[in-house]
C-alpha cells in the first residue's frame, strides 16, 4: 500500500508542476504582449500600412473619341484585396449615367496598376463572378490642367484609348 501512496504523490507533483510550468509560460508570453502594446495615453503613433494607389491613376476620365465614356480610380481598397482599388465606369451613348451604377454592381471594377500593366476586373449586378481586362498604359501625365492617358488592350492591339482628366 505504500507504494501505490508513493507512486499518486509523485504522478501528483508531476501534474502539478506540469500545470504550473504551462501557466507561468503563458503569463510571460501575455506580459511580453502587453508591453509590444501601444499606449492610448503616450504620444506614440501607431502607422498602419495601408496600400496606396497610384496617384496619376485616382480620379474621373473622359475619353478623348467618345466624349460620352466615362472612368472613375478611387483610391479606395476592395476589402478582400486590398491590392485592388475600386473604379467604375459608364457610357452615356449608351443612355447609361453615373446614377444607375448600383453600388459595386454592374459598370464597377475593381483595379490596380503594376508597372504599366493595368487590371480591371468588372463586376456584376447578379454576382460578383469578375470581368478581367487588362490594359498595357502607354502614357500617363499629371500636368496642370492637361492630365491624359492613353491605354491598349493587352489581346488586341488595335484597341487604343485617349482619356483626358476631368477637373472636379
Amino acid at each position: 500500500m505504500k507504494r501505490e501512496t508513493v507512486l499518486i504523490t509523485v504522478c501528483i507533483a508531476a501534474v502539478l508542476a506540469v500545470a504550473a510550468g504551462v501557466g507561468i509560460y503563458y503569463l510571460v508570453q501575455d506580459k511580453a504582449e502587453e508591453n509590444e502594446m501601444v499606449s492610448t495615453d503616450t504620444e506614440s503613433i501607431a502607422v498602419l500600412e495601408l496600400p496606396s494607389a497610384d496617384p496619376l491613376m485616382v480620379g474621373k476620365w473622359q475619353n478623348a473619341e467618345n466624349p460620352q465614356w466615362y472612368k472613375v480610380y478611387y483610391d479606395d481598397p476592395d476589402d478582400d484585396d486590398d491590392s485592388y482599388f475600386w473604379g467604375k465606369e459608364w457610357d452615356e451613348a449608351d443612355e447609361v449615367l453615373e446614377e444607375d451604377l448600383m453600388y459595386h454592381g454592374n459598370g464597377w471594377f475593381r483595379w490596380r496598376k503594376e508597372n504599366n500593366l493595368l487590371t480591371e476586373l468588372h463586376t456584376m449586378d447578379a454576382n460578383d463572378l469578375p470581368i478581367a481586362k487588362m490594359w498595357s498604359v502607354k502614357h500617363l501625365t499629371a500636368r496642370a490642367a492637361n492630365d491624359s492617358m492613353i491605354v491598349t488592350n493587352t489581346e488586341r492591339r488595335a484597341q487604343c484609348y485617349h482619356f483626358a482628366k476631368v477637373l472636379p
